[in-house]
């Protein structure tokens, strides 16, 4: 039976103490277009064989991205042609993501935690001991994300600080992890679903809040790399890209399949674009994509809608996005003089909030789900984090599915929650094409209970940054023409928000 009202939030007395930890990070040159030169993605059977055919060539490597066997480089148009003209390359436009308009409210009550239905004991301590890595914008210096659970990983955009200058990425961190220290003495506490997480920033967007596909690759790729050494469970990608071609042959969807199969559970935003349409990597069957829902400003689901512009497909064998979260006027943490600050001076509550709109917030917000499920359920795979969160939702009108946390942590674990979608590449080299490296083992209720899965799990035989399969994912030719312009998901801040 659906719950239709859902508890008040407690106010958690106690603040943590936190140390400040940060990484220095090494930025790459990257240009799209540099006079008659364009840049290309290239993926071979390795990713040194991609860097050795664009210098022969006579491109420039930018970046390697070994979690899809390729490179990003700037090419002339003869060096492209050769490029594309080898029947053992794939080659595509390194597209570039930018941010659109959106909108904010001039009035709303910040009920999006009390929405999703935390468990009972909800309280700041919620998180402790997950990592979530977020591919974002950066993250500006702010209390609620003081100490050391906020770490600082590598910086691609060429700005080489980690901190956010365009806004984006602070506000969804803030969804993720924030702990409302700048606002516990007020009458309505700001807070992140996971307060007590710790937070891994890997920066692929500047101030103008534009980054590429290769960036976003890449930042993926070293969440992979080090997902062992920061103990990273979650990953959220706030972002969208126009990919209109099947998920198999989508790079970011191989790197999105490559962490999950690595035990990280992948948070995706569905794109701003309305009804038949999601953008990628959400349009991937494996990982969690998220729309938006519209709370009305009330922790009750009986008055939730889903709002015309939150993305929603069909495609074959499955639809997304998989459920929807608070994602209209949400609440979150403000990044000053940033772009989105300086230019929507509407969107601020005070001088740590601001206020924004978009399927990114609600992505965000599942993040910190996600995190909190994991703190509960240390040995559940991403697989057993994405079942959960489906079968707990309570359904809207029109078939939606509101996550619904207590009932997602109290959720009865079933075979159904393993996937078997085709894979999105081989560079599992293990034989799994249809499934993730736990579909082998035979199903225990017992591991969404169990201390932690890493014991078993496929850390010990699983590549590494140097042992990606010689053998590359299958697609077919890629083409201009296949690669569309795109964007972070479309909601920026005043119209309907980032998201």
């Amino acid at each position: 039976m659906r719950r239709t009202t859902r508890r008040a939030v407690p106010h958690p007395a106690a603040l943590l103490t936190l140390l400040a930890v940060s990484f220095a990070a090494t930025p790459a040159a990257h240009a799209v277009v540099t006079g008659s030169e364009a840049t290309v993605i290239v993926e071979a059977t390795s990713a040194t064989a991609a860097a050795n055919a664009v210098a022969t060539a006579g491109g420039h490597v930018d970046l390697t991205l070994p979690i899809v066997d390729g490179v990003s480089a700037h090419v002339r148009p003869d060096a492209r042609a050769t490029l594309e003209s080898d029947p053992t390359l794939h080659v595509i436009p390194d597209a570039t993501l930018h941010p659109t308009g959106a909108s904010f409210r001039a009035a709303s009550t910040d009920t999006q935690i009390s929405a999703l239905d935390p468990p009972a004991g909800w309280s700041l301590d919620a998180g402790r001991g997950v990592t979530v890595a977020l591919v974002d914008t950066g993250v500006t210096d702010t209390p609620d994300l003081h100490g050391s659970r906020l770490v600082r990983g590598p910086d691609l955009s060429g700005e080489r600080d980690g901190i956010d200058h365009y806004g984006h990425g602070t506000f969804m961190a803030g969804l993720i992890a924030g702990d409302g220290t700048a606002s516990s003495s007020a009458t309505t506490r700001h807070l992140g679903v996971a307060p007590a997480a710790t937070l891994v920033s890997v920066k692929v967007a500047g101030a103008d809040g534009s980054s590429s596909v290769s960036r976003v690759i890449a930042g993926i790729g070293w969440v992979v790399g080090h997902r062992d050494a920061y103990d990273i469970g979650v990953l959220d990608l706030s972002f969208g890209v126009d990919a209109p071609m099947p998920y198999w042959n989508n790079p970011l969807s191989a790197a999105v399949e490559a962490a999950w199969a690595s035990g990280i559970s992948v948070v995706v935003s569905a794109g701003n674009d309305g009804a038949g349409h999601v953008t990628s990597p959400g349009s991937d069957p494996y990982v969690i994509t998220v729309g938006a829902a519209d709370t009305a400003g009330t922790a009750s689901t009986t008055d939730d809608v889903v709002p015309a512009w939150s993305g929603t497909e069909r495609f074959h064998g499955y639809s997304k996005p998989d459920v929807v979260a608070p994602g209209v006027s949400v609440v979150s943490l403000r990044a000053p003089a940033s772009t989105i600050d300086v230019t929507h001076p509407e969107g601020r509550i005070d001088d740590v909030y601001f206020r924004g709109s978009g399927t990114s917030m609600s992505s965000a917000l599942v993040s910190g789900a996600a995190a909190v499920l994991l703190s509960h359920h240390p040995a559940a795979t991403p697989d057993d984090i994405k079942g959960a969160l489906v079968d707990g939702a309570a359904k809207l009108a029109g078939g939606a599915r509101a996550i619904d946390l207590d009932r997602a942590d109290h959720a009865e674990p079933r075979p159904a929650w393993w996937q078997h979608y085709r894979v999105a590449f081989d560079g599992l080299g293990r034989g799994l094409d249809h499934g993730m490296p736990w579909t082998a083992s035979r199903w225990t209720a017992s591991r969404w209970t169990a201390s932690r899965w890493t014991a078993t799990r496929w850390t010990a035989t699983r590549w590494t940054d140097s042992e990606w399969a010689a053998s590359r994912w299958t697609a077919s030719r890629w083409t201009a023409s296949r690669w569309t312009a795109s964007r972070w998901t479309a909601e920026a801040w005043p119209s309907l928000g980032w998201g």
